[in-house]
């Protein structure tokens, strides 16, 4: 699968930003009328599928807003030690009140979901407090793009309490279950630990660190 960078800002997410991707591009706009299509132009009309538009949704991701990350600056660095982005949350854990502590632009959390440290990295845990409401008895994450599904079960553990800090980049979905029904649902970014941005001079970019 293809490491690709943001070359400029693309709805929620800062340009910059790095991600894996499917290998499949697409192409976007393509009439199913094979005698249309022979017509058309394919030309900067490819799109990388991108699980999460930084809100929680699916969407395409054109080719021309994207360059592909250079290996050598991956080379040596512990990409499991980028932090979690929670995009978005079921209604049920929406908070009623926003909370400033969890204000943008830096925020620590989003609705009942609250970011920490693990041992090793920063943001890697979250802490999801139901109060009093019924509490799952399992959690799923499944990678987005390879369909991969984790299965973690909780014994009493109040709050619920999930930690990323084995898992590489990618994107996630999250589903709380209780008696195998779900009962709680929310979308997850484990970031790049680092940026990369274009300069002047070609061939050469500038490193920086995520800042979610």
């Amino acid at each position: 699968m293809p490491v690709i960078v943001l070359s400029e800002p693309f709805i929620r997410h800062y340009a910059g930003s790095v991600f894996k991707v499917s290998d499949a591009i697409g192409v976007s706009g393509w009439d199913d009328d094979d005698r249309v299509r022979e017509k058309q132009s394919c030309y900067d009309q490819r799109v990388y599928f991108l699980p999460d538009d930084g809100k929680g949704t699916p969407t395409e991701l054109p080719l021309p807003y994207t360059f592909y990350c250079p290996e050598y600056i991956l080379a040596g660095i512990d990409l499991k030690s980028g932090p979690c982005r929670v995009t978005s949350v079921s209604k049920g854990l929406e908070k009623n009140i926003d909370d400033p502590y969890y204000a943008e632009p830096i925020p620590l959390g989003k609705g009942k979901i609250r970011y920490s440290d693990s041992e090793k990295y920063a943001k890697n845990v979250l802490t999801i407090d139901l109060g009093n409401e019924d509490q799952p008895d399992t959690a799923l994450i499944k990678n987005s793009i390879t369909g991969e599904i984790q299965s973690v079960n909780y014994v009493e553990s109040l709050p619920v309490i999930l930690s990323f800090e084995e898992f590489e980049p990618g994107f996630f979905e999250v589903s709380l279950l209780k008696s195998s029904q779900k009962i709680h649902y929310f979308t997850l970014i484990k970031c790049f630990p680092l940026g990369v941005q274009l300069t002047d001079i070609r061939g050469k970019f500038n490193i920086i660190q995520t800042i979610w």
